[in-house]
């Protein structure tokens, strides 16, 4: 979802902070659509987008958000022998976030992943021009059933405009919850629940946000809970600490994953663990998930920044008065991954891909309009005729994302993610540098929620073997 214009780099937001008396302490903020629609957009990204744009440049630098970011590096530097077709491993890097007709109208969207191209063939018959659709530049390698290219473009009409409403205004606070700017907002009990007494005593700042500052803001977000005083003052967050317990979600436990734990026997530090492709799909299909899901999994048992006080109060929205639709809510509050990544076996079903439906209509102009909608799509809206679409993707979905037969090791930080050999083993210990004698084998079997805790520790912290699997 790159900028679509040069001078989206030039563009602001603004945004009304209220201060404590000592100025050290943001207390809470205002805004209106363009910024509360930012903070939504950051739901919907999936974790590799996320572990990209944390690397990049800004104002606080560089943030390391737990394994996330070595993951991705194993993921850049992963064979391409490895991976199931020469499209996966790109689309592991740049996941499509299954939001981005909404995101695409921000006005100020960090989000540099390229947008999704949607293509037809050129033969102007009924079945051909309304059924097949196919994006990216992966087109070349599709056929239509008429035997036609794909080689007419399709434009994607992106009637969502954002998640809120353009009237609606917001009351901010620190760690990122939203509030309606209703009748309670106004009233002197806003001020008494962040204890002003007296209106002298508070400093009113209004800040514009240019996309740097919104990178920072995201930066922030994942790792703070003051993330408005951080990014006022100016100060780098830090990973909090998080307490590890094994992850308590209502599911069916439907998967079993074999894995052998190479653990150092002096302080119970598992420093490997090595399985089938399976466990390599487990790792590398963290990156397709959307923040906003992981939120709503883990919910009040994982410490992630602000993202529990930003999605909870999207959650206690009222979507009539607040949301554009009821749509843009679902967007937010249960995000999927883009059916493209979708895996042959589902390792964790709660994140399955969304179905989408793709709608097509032609005006007077010959232009071929597309509308995407998680819904049935509401026909009176559209002008002309309107059918719905099969889509074409650029990969099969269902692979494995990795080969196999094959073994493939982890290491306990996610630096490294490949494929086991006896003299790979050799010599990964070799770099970790731990005697032959205090080391121990255990072999276990995961499954889904132990599969949870190893993401949770992997968001969390930079163990994520020793923490994730410290039960067994």
């Amino acid at each position: 979802m790159a900028a679509t214009t040069s001078t989206q780099a030039e563009e602001h937001v603004s945004l009304k902070l209220l201060l404590n008396e000592n100025g050290n302490k943001v207390l809470f903020a205002e805004a209106g659509k363009d910024f509360v629609d930012i903070l939504c957009s950051f739901l919907t990204m999936p974790l590799g987008t996320i572990a990209r744009l944390v690397e990049k440049e800004s104002s606080i630098g560089q943030v390391t958000v737990g394994c996330l970011n070595s993951l991705y590096k194993s993921v850049a530097d992963l064979d391409e022998g490895c991976v199931s077709n020469e499209t996966i491993k790109q689309m592991l890097l740049q996941p499509i976030n299954s939001a981005e007709d909404y995101c695409n109208t921000l006005k100020i969207n960090i989000d540099d992943t390229q947008p999704t191209k949607y293509f037809t063939c050129a033969t102007y018959s009924i079945g051909c021009l309304y059924r097949n659709i196919t994006n990216s530049t992966y087109k070349d390698k599709h056929k239509c059933h008429c035997g036609n290219s794909f080689t007419h473009p399709i434009i994607l009409t992106r009637l969502p405009q954002g998640f809120v409403n353009d009237v609606a205004t917001f009351v901010i606070t620190d760690d990122l919850t939203i509030k309606p700017n209703c009748i309670d907002y106004t009233s002197f009990s806003l001020f008494e629940e962040f204890g002003i007494k007296n209106p002298s005593s508070v400093k009113e700042v209004v800040l514009n946000f240019t996309k740097e500052k919104v990178l920072d803001l995201l930066k922030c977000s994942l790792l703070s809970k003051s993330t408005l005083t951080d990014l006022f003052l100016e100060k780098k967050p830090s990973l909090e600490r998080s307490r590890f317990i094994l992850c308590d979600v209502e599911i069916s436990d439907n998967i079993q994953i074999n894995l052998k734990l190479v653990i150092r026997k002096s302080d119970n530090k598992v420093l490997y663990a090595q399985g089938q492709q399976d466990f390599a799909n487990l790792l590398l299909s963290f990156l397709t998930f959307p923040l906003g899901g992981i939120v709503r999994i883990f919910g009040e048992n994982c410490s992630f920044g602000s993202m529990n006080g930003l999605y909870k109060s999207i959650v206690d929205l009222d979507e009539n008065q607040y949301l554009t639709s009821m749509e843009a809510k679902n967007r937010l509050v249960d995000p999927c991954i883009s059916p493209q990544l979708k895996l042959s076996k589902s390792i964790l079903p709660i994140l399955k891909p969304g179905v989408h439906k793709y709608y097509g209509y032609v005006e007077s102009n010959s232009i071929i309009h597309v509308q995407i909608f998680k819904t049935d799509v509401d026909k009176t809206i559209c002008a002309g005729s309107i059918t719905e679409l099969n889509l074409r993707y650029g990969v099969n979905p269902g692979e494995d994302y990795v080969k196999g037969p094959a073994m493939y090791f982890a290491t306990d930080d996610l630096v490294n993610v490949a494929p086991l050999t006896p003299i790979s083993a050799l010599g990964l210990l070799n770099r970790l540098k731990t005697p032959l004698n205090d080391l121990k084998e255990k072999v276990v079997t995961i499954g889904t929620k132990e599969c949870l805790s190893i993401l949770k520790a992997a968001l969390t912290s930079t163990s994520a073997l020793t923490n994730g699997l410290a039960h067994m």
